[in-house]
């Protein structure tokens, strides 16, 4: 299944009385990259937290935030004497340097941990159960917002294949020409230079060594016969259940390499105009598989 790495979820979970919200957002990234934003409340999940999104995803740029819904979260406590240890210390301070102000109330109740809640028991493990539930729904949200958009990603990239592949037919139905095109041009100017300049009658053969020499160099079989395998390896990628981004990107370069050493040995102006045809569907097609995983 094609996958995005654009998408998002979110889910809920409770602990206690307390209730919380776990949002998981993703864009597209070359490789798996998880920023998170869990309060000190659940810091220490961090890595669990990372261990469980790195099963359901291989890439893509990740955020994950928690908040709190409300709900009891138990009484609050002032812990006087961790208050009194910053007073103490805020008083050292201002002896040993000199400084002048004061350590009012509003800067107090500011700092770290001077308040507890009577109903706060840690319990890691318990923690981990509620908050893995509300993730796992986020990240199903998420994984079928994913799901979709890399469908309609599928849909757009397979239509633009189609696109070249009948380019490239007619251009290869159409190489054949160029050989007896060559033979002619030569030989007309050939004449004109023969009727310029005097002379007998024109070398057929030597035109015939002539543009089977052009023929060889502008020779594009071969260049098409690798284009056409990497798009029909483009389709077999699509149609994986495994992540094929980077494998798609890598076949989008080497298409539009052969790309350009067709346009490179044609001179037709139509065929030329269809190269550039060409390499405009693959730079479309390009984008959108920045945005496959």
């Amino acid at each position: 299944m094609c996958k995005s790495m654009s998408g998002y979820g979110r889910g809920g979970f409770s602990i206690g009385e307390e209730d919380f919200s776990v949002e998981v957002k993703s864009l597209n990234h070359r490789s798996l990259d998880i920023k998170c934003r869990l309060g000190e409340r659940f810091s220490a999940l961090e890595f669990r937290l990372r261990d469980e999104l790195k099963k359901r995803a291989s890439r893509g740029s990740f955020f994950v935030s928690v908040t709190s819904e409300g709900g009891g979260a138990g009484e609050l406590k002032p812990n006087l004497p961790l208050a009194r240890s910053y007073m103490d210390a805020a008083a050292e301070i201002k002896k040993g340097l000199g400084i002048e102000g004061d350590v009012d109330l509003p800067l107090i109740m500011r700092l770290k941990d001077v308040f507890t809640s009577s109903g706060r028991e840690d319990d890691l493990e318990g923690d981990w159960r509620n908050f893995k539930d509300g993730l796992g729904r986020a990240l199903d949200q998420l994984l079928e917002m994913r799901g979709a958009e890399g469908a309609a990603l599928k849909e757009d990239v397979e239509a633009r294949l189609d696109a070249v592949e009948r380019m490239v037919g007619g251009i290869e139905a159409h190489a054949p020409e160029l050989i007896e095109a060559y033979r002619q041009t030569l030989k007309e100017r050939m004449e004109e230079l023969i009727g310029k300049w005097g002379g007998g009658n024109v070398d057929e053969a030597r035109i015939l060594q002539e543009a089977a020499f052009l023929a060889e160099r502008s020779d594009v079989t071969e260049e098409i016969t690798r284009l056409n395998s990497h798009l029909a390896r483009f389709r077999e990628y699509l149609g994986l259940e495994e992540p094929v981004g980077r494998r798609c990107d890598f076949l989008c370069q080497e298409i539009l390499r052969e790309a350009n050493t067709i346009g490179s040995k044609i001179s037709d102006s139509d065929m030329a105009h269809t190269v550039v045809e060409i390499k405009g569907e693959l730079e479309k097609i390009r984008e959108q598989v920045q945005n496959i995983e």
